[in-house]
């Protein structure tokens, strides 16, 4: 199976003869902010480290980590981006059958087919607005042995509580199944709903997070895993001992300390999301869902163009779209738009509705 994505620049440049500058892309969901100014500073005041290896297994920057999320740093595996630690996950747990929603991040179940497993997917109906049912979720986990949850989820951007979260923990950890929450977004979510600090309590867990979207250095690939010790460790010998790069860490690591930054990303994206979500819904034909993260999960289908013909409209303007006809059990109805700033949202809205 092809490994399909938003933002794919290149491909876009040369599909449609645009220039880098000329594309505006709401296929990729990163903070329109772009990266904090220290970040940039710091690559090129160091830009002379790259003559030495980076530090093995990224020890100062998962003490970093540590110290912020209040653990231990024996709890934390730093990857090379956070869908490294997916195929890393899936390689030592070796499951005979895993579960993932549909539609949901397509690298799951690539992930867990590469180790010879099967996966079965788990369907969230349109009826239901996509929204996860908790009962019928844990009355088909006979035989399962690792379940995918991302939550808030990718493409629909619907999110399960913490006290939702529990509950599936719970049986799982009872019925020795092992739970991977994804919160790769989870840093643009308001409420807080992260089961991160649960590592120790419960064996059967591993939480994956992303730095790269918040920080908008998706290029330099970092993400982290927290779980407990002995697995962590397990982890870790199975891996590539510089599998972050020297700009990632350094990268990270002062990205981490910007405070100011932290506080406006998160005042900007809610302040942006409201108002791209309000003016979607205002557009004839679409049936918008409401956003708990940085990104728009459209139905179209009311329209009557298909997602892929939409996409090649807005391609040819310069505009990128995440069509998610990629996404099992989408098909050609559904698109994704990621939240950016006020004056790209505008011309994306125009440009909607000109086209539709």
């Amino acid at each position: 199976m092809e490994h399909i994505h938003g933002g794919n620049i290149t491909k876009a440049v040369k599909k449609y003869g645009l220039s880098k500058e000329d594309i505006i892309d709401f296929s990729a969901n990163i903070n329109f902010l772009g990266p904090p100014v220290a970040v940039s500073e710091e690559i090129r005041e160091n830009i002379g480290g790259i003559v030495n290896y980076p530090e093995p297994d990224s020890q100062e920057l998962k003490e970093n980590l540590a110290n912020k999320l209040n653990l231990g740093r024996e709890n934390i595996i730093m990857g090379n981006g956070a869908v490294e630690l997916i195929y890393l996950l899936t390689k030592v747990l070796n499951p005979s059958k895993s579960m993932v929603l549909s539609p949901t991040f397509s690298e799951y179940a690539l992930a867990a087919k590469s180790v010879g497993g099967k996966v079965e997917e788990f369907p969230l109906h349109r009826e239901d607005n996509f929204q996860l049912k908790i009962s019928r979720l844990l009355s088909s986990l006979d035989s399962i042995d690792l379940l995918f949850l991302c939550n808030p989820n990718n493409p629909t951007g619907t999110l399960l509580s913490r006290a939702e979260l529990i509950e599936i923990l719970e049986y799982t950890n009872n019925q020795r199944i092992f739970l991977v929450v994804d919160e790769a977004f989870v840093d643009f979510v308001e409420e807080e709903v992260t089961i991160i600090d649960l590592i120790n309590d419960y064996n059967n867990l591993f939480v994956l997070r992303s730095l790269t979207k918040f920080f908008a250095i998706p290029g330099l690939r970092v993400g982290y895993g927290v779980a407990n010790q002995e697995l962590i460790q397990s982890l870790i010998a199975s891996k590539d001992p510089w599998n972050l790069n020297y700009f990632a860490q350094i990268a990270t690591k002062v990205a981490l300390e910007q405070k100011e930054y932290i506080k406006r990303t998160k005042v900007r994206i809610k302040e942006e999301k409201e108002f791209l979500y309000k003016q979607l819904k205002k557009i004839d034909n679409l049936k918008v869902y409401y956003p708990n993260a940085n990104y728009i999960f459209i139905d179209i289908s009311a329209t009557e163009l298909t997602a892929s013909y939409l996409e090649e409209l807005l391609a040819k303007e310069g505009t990128l779209i995440r069509n998610c006809n990629s996404y099992s059990g989408l098909g050609e109805d559904f698109i994704r738009v990621a939240v950016k700033g006020r004056a790209d949202n505008l011309k994306l809205l125009e440009q909607l509705r000109e086209n539709l």
